[in-house]
C-alpha cells in the first residue's frame, strides 16, 4: 500500500483527513491531507438549489466525516464536484496541488471500480 503524507507534513497534531482507496476491501492507497487544505477546497463550493450535495454536504453539515471510516457513497458525484471547483476562490497555494491529487485519486477509484473511504482525525 502506498501512503502520501505530503499534504500533512508539518501539521502533525492538527486535524487530518485521510482519503483511502480500497480494492476488494484491501487498502491500496492513502492520501493524508491537513484539515486546512481540505477546508479551503470544500469552502469554495456553493450549495445548489437543493442545498449542499456530495462531499460538501457531509463537510458543511458535519455529518458522517466524524465517523472513523466514512465510505463515499457516490464517487462520480464527488469527482464531478471536485472537478468543477472554482480554483480562483482557493486561498492556499498548496490547496491547488491537493485538489489536483484528489481529482486524480477519485478518477482512479472510478476507473478501477474501487471504493473510497475518508477518515477524519
Amino acid at each position: 500500500m502506498t501512503e502520501n503524507y505530503t499534504y500533512y507534513d508539518g501539521f502533525e497534531g492538527e486535524p487530518e483527513y485521510t482519503f483511502c482507496l480500497y480494492d476488494n476491501n484491501i487498502p491500496v492507497e492513502k492520501i493524508h491531507v491537513w484539515d486546512g487544505y481540505f477546508g479551503d477546497i470544500i469552502d469554495t463550493i456553493e450549495p445548489d438549489e437543493n442545498g449542499w450535495t456530495s462531499l460538501a454536504e457531509y463537510y458543511q453539515l458535519c455529518l458522517e466525516f466524524e465517523n472513523d471510516n466514512w465510505k463515499v457513497p457516490d464517487i462520480p458525484a464527488a469527482l464531478d464536484q471536485l472537478m468543477n471547483i472554482d480554483k480562483t476562490k482557493i486561498k492556499f497555494p498548496k490547496s491547488h496541488e491537493v485538489l489536483e491529487n484528489l481529482v486524480e485519486f477519485f478518477r482512479k477509484a472510478l476507473e478501477s471500480n474501487s471504493e473510497v473511504y475518508i477518515e477524519y482525525f
